[in-house]
């Protein structure tokens, strides 16, 4: 078994360009067995957890004052920003890492070469889990941690406005892209849906839900494919409603779009989990009228989600309490009532959501949450961000930009980026080919 898992990291070392650390065949933890404790003098085992989640430490404490012989010291970070990655990999690089940090899903191969194996300490804890969230911390076989929130995506849709100019709820996307051009014949200056450049992981989740999947690893080598079948499919289908224009332009993260949303000017919102807050706390104006579906389907009568979002939980290497770190991780995210209490959809698999009552009264008494824990566990395809994605998402950015400007289209992006993901490896002495 030790000689299978060493050939497995070593091939996902080779085409992650690093050397990933491990600790044998289970790394172990020291002191406690399989449930924790304390370690052999006595005293309590201490666990480091760097985290960026507000109110985090209301729920540390909880945890330790249920579980003396496992205590957690708990640091909060700067909002899951490149500060707080540039401090996990400078500690990791100096020796002075943490037990567990929070990684945004974005961050997880860039920062697996500081992680450490946990593929036996964990697995007692994969059930737990959507099969989605999952694939984020598991790499080839080798798991690193355990998943913490997820962004599962619905149709959040203002039903007033929609019932008023007569637009029936779109179950596909082929109906979606005529109900944009019906709202925008009906009420010029309206739209159905916005479509801009800094939110490029929306793009990556229609992409998702289609099947589709722009990075893999392959053994010891990662797969390009931004230009397949099914990221054609949805960059043409988006190029033609910006062509039309029938999209708004309007920035995700300009304060604009939510007065566009509270004014009735943008009709829909096709995205994860932690809009709904955001919706109900920033368009209050139309509290009430909105509702919510599953999103649009690529193929009729399918029921496939995507992510957007969300982050994880990894164990860093030298660490001596492995597993009582992912006992801490694991009561922390199938801890459901609190995460939802920190505004974090969890992670979670076949757990009741309960969705809280101004999200439920803002969306006209509808159950959010259960259909966003049903997405959940709809997502089919795995989305893995590379180690060169931070060039990559800023050269995304740029190109969709110039498309809704009109400068390019949306599949001459795509085969940009697929040139470019290539030569990123390749900067980066990262064994990367195209799809076959």
């Amino acid at each position: 078994m030790l000689n299978t898992r060493r050939m497995h990291v070593g091939a996902l070392a080779a085409a992650l360009g690093v050397t990933i650390a491990l600790a044998g065949c289970s790394s172990g933890g020291s002191g406690g067995g399989a449930d924790g404790g304390a370690t052999g003098d006595g005293e309590p085992v201490t666990i480091d957890y760097w985290g960026w989640v507000p109110g985090m430490q209301t729920l540390v404490d909880e945890w330790n004052e249920q579980n003396p012989d496992i205590q957690v010291n708990y640091s909060a970070q700067s909002a899951g920003d490149d500060a707080t990655f540039s401090k996990i990999t400078t500690a990791a690089q100096s020796g002075d890492a943490p037990d567990l940090v929070q990684a945004d899903v974005k961050w997880v191969t860039s920062l697996l070469q500081y992680a450490q194996d946990v593929t036996d300490e964990a697995a007692q804890y994969e059930d737990n889990f959507t099969a989605g969230a999952w694939s984020n911390v598991t790499l080839d076989g080798v798991t690193y941690g355990l998943p913490q929130d997820s962004g599962p995506v619905v149709m959040y849709y203002n039903k007033a406005k929609l019932d008023e100019l007569g637009v029936a709820v779109p179950t596909t996307w082929d109906e979606f892209g005529e109900a944009a051009r019906a709202v925008a014949a009906a009420e010029p200056g309206t739209y159905l849906a916005g479509f801009s450049s800094d939110d490029t992981e929306n793009l990556q989740s229609y992409v998702q839900q289609a099947g589709g999947q722009w990075w893999a690893i392959d053994g010891d080598q990662w797969v390009v494919d931004v230009t397949g079948e099914e990221s054609v499919k949805v960059a043409e289908f988006w190029q033609g409603l910006v062509t039309d224009g029938v999209v708004s332009p309007t920035k995700r993260w300009d304060p604009a779009f939510y007065n566009e949303l509270a004014n009735g000017k943008i009709l829909s919102v096709v995205g994860a989990a932690w809009q709904a807050p955001l919706i109900a706390d920033n368009a209050e104006a139309t509290a009430g009228d909105w509702a919510v579906a599953p999103a649009p389907q690529w193929q009729e009568g399918a029921e496939v989600s995507a992510n957007n979002g969300g982050s994880t939980m990894l164990v860093l290497e030298g660490t001596e309490h492995a597993e009582e770190a992912l006992e801490f991780a694991n009561w922390l995210n199938t801890n459901v009532d609190g995460l939802l209490s920190l505004g974090l959809f969890p992670a979670t698999q076949g757990a009741e959501i309960a969705t809280p009552e101004n999200i439920s009264a803002y969306f006209g008494g509808e159950d959010v949450y259960g259909l966003l824990a049903q997405a959940s566990e709809n997502i089919e395809t795995p989305w893995l961000f590379p180690p060169t994605y931070s060039d990559l998402s800023k050269e995304l950015t740029d190109g969709i930009a110039a498309a809704t400007n009109g400068q390019t289209t949306l599949p001459e992006v795509l085969e940009t980026l697929q040139q470019s993901s290539l030569s990123a490896f390749e900067q980066a002495d990262i064994n990367a080919s195209p799809a076959s």
